[in-house]
């Protein structure tokens, strides 16, 4: 039997046979995710998205805008902003003492834009104290929303904040006063 072929033992090193092992390559299908969607389906989600994009003069300027040396073009940022979800970093409701007027400031940022912020101001068992959207300030990532209705018991009420881009991915954020 030729030396090349023989199974290196404990004691005596492996001798380069010129045999080359490789691992296979081909990915197999990952499990679908939140959206039932797999990772490759997400992507060419995004594709026709950023497709769309394209074909609206209106909205592939608006995209056009947020280009830089990675995302070269418009389609390649619709494609990166169908791809991530806005981020919520703040929500200070220390102001709010459930008084009309009082202030819920939320900061919230999105690789692109955000569409909108919404906020729901719950009771304990589920009543809706209040909602509504909030409009940006002029950084485009501080949402202040004003109280419009008196909430007279504040324990155990919830308050959630969900944020919205233009392909619709939204995250959320609840807190329990």
């Amino acid at each position: 039997m030729s030396d090349a072929l023989q199974a290196p033992t404990p004691d005596q090193p492996a001798k380069d046979c010129g045999l080359v092992f490789r691992q296979n390559t081909t990915n197999p299908p990952r499990a679908a995710g939140e959206l039932g969607l797999t990772p490759r389906q997400r992507v060419q989600q995004a594709a026709f998205y950023a497709h769309d994009v394209r074909n609206d003069p209106e909205r592939k300027a608006a995209y056009g805008k947020h280009t830089d040396e990675i995302l070269r073009s418009p389609y390649a940022v619709a494609v990166a902003d169908y791809l991530n979800a806005p981020n919520i970093t703040n929500v200070d409701f220390t102001s709010y003492r459930g008084q009309v007027g009082d202030v819920i400031v939320v900061k919230a940022t999105d690789d692109f834009a955000l569409h909108h912020v919404h906020i729901l101001i719950q009771n304990p068992d589920g009543s809706i104290v209040e909602e509504g959207d909030v409009m940006a300030e002029a950084d485009g990532t501080t949402f202040r929303y004003v109280a419009t209705a008196k909430n007279d018991s504040l324990v155990g009420d919830k308050i959630t904040v969900t944020a919205t881009d233009h392909p619709g991915n939204e995250t959320t954020k609840q807190t329990v006063l």
